[in-house]
């Protein structure tokens, strides 16, 4: 079923918003259209934002919204939020005032759904309507513009400065709009001319207007600005908008070719990485997949699952005072991996080979589980991203993220470790509480609790995210106890969401009964000298994480400095996402710094923020378009020739640390890195003992 969606800017209009509002959910409109009203309270300071949440709570059948700038943009810029946040194949602006009559929606609505129109315009000046008599230099000063407006447009509308704008969705989300005060009209009027093929109706309409006293806000200033927007964008438009960024049914056509090419080509370089693994392009055979902390989280599957193992002892566990053979890390890993587990010994059954759960059949179907989840993952992100910037820009990040920073060697290189099993799991949590917050509910509660627990099971540093569910658009104090509010009233479904947790860790708890007899453990007071904790909690290794020689974060993934760029840029605009990312990163940055262990030696750059880079990825993408703005191409080419250097160069780096499997110091120096560089850079080897890896497992 098709929907329209209904945008009104609002600022200071608590007197008459529920009027408006009123008026627009009884209106039925023709051809079953359902309705979606957006609300933009443009930092009313008076109490409109609270009036339209009153209205949305009395009428719960309405689907209504409400958005809030932190400071005041103009009605511009409110529309621009409005465009961004509408979901429905049809987008108009309506004003919060009473001078547009909401019953006249069908009218504009006809030649659109007659399939003739675009865009239709609702003008004041034409048709036998009513009309309220009240200024006349404004009426002078609008045919005014509007006959600029013509000059430059080619077109022969008689009210360009009308609010009543009827748009398909794919065309104006389409049009980049920059005017943020009343300059959207002549801006958006200018760039729809533009477009090659544009069908624009304009259709006769009421208008009850209101005078200065009763709240009207445009003054003379605004005209001059129209003035200037006509010139500004009448002349530059033919240049700006080509014929191929042409009519709405190409480029709805078009829109859908590119996302379908964007898809096919990840799918190639995902089908590549995993060919070039399965030929031994990281020199190693799949049988080296089970080692280290992989094993270990690895060891539970076939320790647990094969019958007839010989060996039922895990083979990377501490012996503990009691004889017990214990594992010290948790099976969330393992519950992720198990579908891809049972395909390899179901593999290793049909072809009549060992079935010892640690050979390199079982180590193919582990790699190919860890691709299919980043896959997954990162086609989340993409969906992400996509709410905040455009499709090219996320599609691009999505890239960047996978094949320029660390995350490119855990899914291929190192598939057994934990990092891309949580990082599908967050992704898909960050994707789904925006839904949450919107319609709690006993569905979308199991999309953001199951992930959550089994991320926590996995590692529970990655309770840390759920930092996201309290904090996501919240800007200011106000804003945080009412997501306080929220949340205490959606009582129910947090139960719901620990109840969750409580089930997923049930097989962890009786493990841990099992081996050490009690229910709750903290496994690495096992380890060696027990001192596997957060010993450095009042030193924390900061600057040596993000940038130390041995994993720092931005020495192995340097793109992901443009993510922190990112997010000083969306606190300072008070992004919606901007404190909600600053908070998990300074405290999951907090807590890794604090481990005893905090460059997580033998490790490819710094592995432990992995798990959140779908958070990252935002402030990276907002970045980036900010960045490369569309129309640039120089500047989108030098930022297209570093993003595959650093791409090279990340992927170069990952075979090399695949050689020689453990950097760590302190006999890891800044003079090894400088040589592995170098070497990365000239397409060579490292001058090392290949039988490291043997030795390593």
């Amino acid at each position: 079923m098709q929907s329209l969606s209904i945008i009104i800017p609002a600022y200071n209009e608590a007197k008459t918003i529920h009027l408006i509002l009123d008026k627009v959910r009884n209106v039925n409109l023709v051809g079953e259209l359902r309705k979606e009203v957006i609300v933009v309270n443009d930092c009313s300071s008076d109490a409109t934002a609270e009036v339209v949440a009153a209205y949305s709570k009395l009428h719960p059948d309405f689907n209504l919204r409400l958005e809030n700038h932190q400071v005041n943009k103009g009605k511009g810029a409110a529309i621009h939020t409005g465009i961004k946040e509408a979901t429905g194949q049809f987008i108009i602006i309506q004003d919060a005032d009473l001078e547009y009559d909401p019953e006249e929606f069908n009218i504009l609505l006809k030649p659109m759904l007659d399939g003739v129109a675009d865009a239709v315009y609702g003008s004041r000046f034409m048709g036998g309507n009513p009309h309220r008599i009240l200024f006349f230099w404004h009426t002078i000063g609008n045919k005014f513009l509007t006959f600029t407006s013509n000059i430059f447009s080619n077109l022969n509308l008689t009210d360009m400065e009308t609010c009543y704008k009827l748009f398909r969705s794919e065309i104006i989300k389409g049009i980049p709009l920059q005017e943020n005060r009343f300059g959207f009209e002549p801006e958006v009027t200018q760039k729809l001319a533009a477009i090659d093929r544009i069908r624009i109706y304009e259709v006769g309409i009421s208008y009850y207007g209101r005078t200065y006293e009763e709240g009207k806000k445009i003054n003379w200033k605004d005209g001059f600005r129209a003035l200037y927007c006509i010139l500004k964008y009448g002349l530059s438009q033919k240049k700006t908008f080509s014929k191929k960024k042409a009519s709405p049914v190409t480029g709805a056509k078009k829109k859908l070719g590119r996302n379908i090419g964007y898809t096919l080509a990840f799918l190639i370089f995902l089908g590549l990485n995993l060919n070039f693994s399965h030929t031994d392009f990281y020199k190693h055979s799949y049988r080296y997949v089970f080692k280290s902390d992989g094993l270990g989280y690895y060891q539970y599957l076939p320790t647990w699952f094969i019958l007839d193992n010989l060996d039922k002892q895990m083979k990377y566990a501490i012996k503990l005072p009691n004889g017990n053979m214990f594992n010290k890390y948790t099976w969330g890993t393992a519950f992720m991996q198990a579908p891809f587990f049972f395909m390899g010994h179901a593999y290793t059954l049909a072809k009549g080979l060992p079935t010892t759960g640690y050979s390199a059949d079982y180590g193919f179907f582990i790699a190919l589980g860890a691709l299919l989840y980043a896959f997954l993952a990162l086609c989340l992100v993409y969906l992400t991203l996509k709410k905040y910037v455009s499709s090219i820009i996320a599609f691009f990040t999505v890239l960047l993220l996978f094949f320029g920073t660390n995350l490119f060697f855990y899914t291929v290189a190192e598939p057994a470790m934990s990092h891309v099993y949580s990082f599908f799991l967050i992704s898909l949590f960050i994707y789904k509480v925006p839904a949450f917050l919107e319609k709690p509910g006993i569905i979308n509660s199991l999309w953001i609790g199951i992930p959550l627990a089994v991320a926590v099971l996995i590692r529970p540093t990655n309770i840390v995210i759920g930092f996201y569910l309290v904090l996501f658009g919240v800007t200011n104090s106000r804003l945080l106890w009412e997501r306080i509010k929220f949340l205490f009233r959606s009582w129910p479904y947090l139960i719901l969401m620990f109840l969750v947790a409580v089930i997923v860790f049930i097989p962890q708890m009786t493990y841990w009964h099992l081996t050490t007899g009690e229910w709750f453990v903290y496994s690495y007071k096992y380890s060696a000298g027990g001192n596997e904790s957060f010993i450095y909690w009042n030193n924390p290794k900061i600057f040596k994480v993000l940038f130390g020689v041995v994993s720092g974060w931005f020495i192995y993934s340097p793109v992901m400095i443009l993510s922190m760029l990112g997010l000083i840029f969306m606190i300072f605009r008070k992004h919606v996402q901007g404190m909600a990312i600053l908070v998990v990163f300074l405290v999951i940055l907090y807590i890794n710094a604090s481990w005893w262990c905090y460059t997580f030696d033998c490790a490819f750059g710094y592995r432990s923020f992995i798990e959140y880079y779908s958070l990252f990825a935002i402030p990276f993408a907002i970045i980036l378009q900010q960045l490369v703005p569309d129309g640039y191409m120089i500047r989108k080419g030098i930022l297209i020739v570093l993003a595959v250097f650093f791409s090279y160069l990340n992927i170069r780096m990952s075979i090399l640390y695949n050689w020689d499997p453990c950097w760590f110091g302190p006999n890891w120096t800044w003079k090894n890195y400088e040589k592995v560089v170098k070497s990365s850079l000239k397409g060579g080897t490292l001058q090392i003992n290949v039988h490291k890896l043997e030795e390593n497992q």
